[in-house]
């Protein structure tokens, strides 16, 4: 009998940008009954108008229905569940009536007891992982860095849940350190990504045009970086949510896209993302060195290098030590001079060797590893 598996995200399974929860509920979904628990909301609103709607919306929103969804058809098999819950998680009043809402409202919808797996890519799990036969921690983000959250809390719930879980991952060198100061065995997975579906939109003949995709948003983003990349004069496409994190896009990011050779995609389905991928020739990951990218793997290298192009990076801690071969690291003062390179230095000759490169970083790999290690012996591991 196939175990029941509940997927605990910090992300609402529609968002603008798919990330490892999705793709993970979804692979899974494929071969058993899986229950996606949409986020909590982990980040303390504010008073704009998207977060105040964003509170009526996690309090009042029916859980339990599934939808159609703008990715991709889903598996029947998965369930989408959206948890009515107060985003307040730094007060321990408003966490004891989360937890009461949660076991009134949300439990009764889960499968839980013999044969069930509860796969968490949150810290915050209000208890739920008591309720399951095997737990699985998948730390994909230092999420008590970033702005807003109640990092107390997170910190304190993820000790507990570190003690509880039977198998911890992490999805990268930053993550995994984190997680070893409290618990040794922890599993090293770099993110992955749909590299078959980047590679089917190849073409052998692209612009000279560079392309970042992801959520732009200055707690990440080193848009100084983008701006000196415009300046070579090629074409330079953006594409991905603004302010997605509750931090509002700085002045510089306001002239950027007011550059010429600078296009804002906005929002793209991921076919349409592939598309652009495909008739570009560089990757951009313009990242800050900080707190929150010191636990970044992005799932964007191998997007990138399934779609052929040539890759340049910031020098991200996770890329640093495990450096993927086909990304070049530079500086902030290297990065315009190397985005230039890699643009005449591309080819369809380099694109197939990029791809092939990609092609062992796939989510169909993953997983497969990922049931392998639900349906292994569920004795604890430490």
């Amino acid at each position: 009998m196939n175990p029941q598996i509940t997927v605990l995200s910090t992300a609402d399974f529609h968002s603008s940008v798919w990330t490892n929860k999705q793709y993970m509920a979804v692979g899974l979904a494929q071969r058993t009954n899986v229950t996606y628990i949409e986020s909590m909301g982990l980040r303390a609103p504010t008073i704009s108008r998207a977060d105040i709607e964003r509170v009526i919306s996690r309090v009042t929103k029916d859980s339990g229905s599934k939808s159609s969804s703008s990715q991709s058809d889903l598996p029947e098999s998965l369930e989408i569940v959206s948890p009515q819950v107060l985003p307040f998680h730094k007060f321990g009043t408003i966490r004891y009536a989360n937890q009461a809402l949660i076991r009134k409202r949300l439990l009764p919808k889960l499968k839980t007891g013999k044969n069930s797996v509860l796969w968490t890519f949150s810290p915050l799990t209000y208890g739920l992982e008591n309720y399951f036969s095997k737990v699985v921690y998948h730390s994909v983000d230092l999420l008590h860095t970033l702005p807003g959250v109640p990092e107390s809390a997170l910190l304190t719930a993820e000790q507990s849940l570190l003690h509880r879980a039977d198998h911890v991952l992490a999805s990268s060198e930053g993550v995994a350190e984190h997680l070893r100061t409290v618990r040794a065995d922890v599993q090293l997975w770099q993110n992955v990504a749909d590299v078959e579906r980047f590679k089917i939109h190849q073409r052998s003949e692209r612009e000279r045009s560079v392309v970042f995709a992801g959520n732009i948003t200055p707690t990440k983003i080193d848009f100084s970086l983008l701006r000196s990349v415009a300046e070579l004069g090629e074409k330079l496409k953006l594409a991905g949510p603004v302010n997605i994190d509750g931090v509002a896009a700085d002045r510089e990011l306001d002239e950027l896209l007011k550059m010429p050779n600078v296009d804002y995609l906005g929002n793209l389905m991921l076919d349409e993302l592939a598309g652009v991928f495909g008739q570009s020739r560089v990757g951009l990951i313009p990242y800050h060195q900080n707190d929150y990218t010191r636990g970044v793997f992005p799932l964007k290298v191998y997007e990138y290098m399934g779609a052929g192009m040539n890759v340049v990076s910031t020098p991200l801690a996770s890329l640093v030590a495990n450096p993927p071969e086909g990304v070049n690291i530079a500086t902030y003062d290297q990065f315009a001079a190397l985005v230039k390179q890699a643009i005449d230095t591309w080819s369809p000759e380099t694109a197939d060797v990029q791809s092939t490169r990609a092609a062992g970083h796939s989510w169909s790999d993953r997983i497969e590893q990922a049931w392998d290690l639900i349906i292994s012996p569920g004795a604890k591991l430490g």
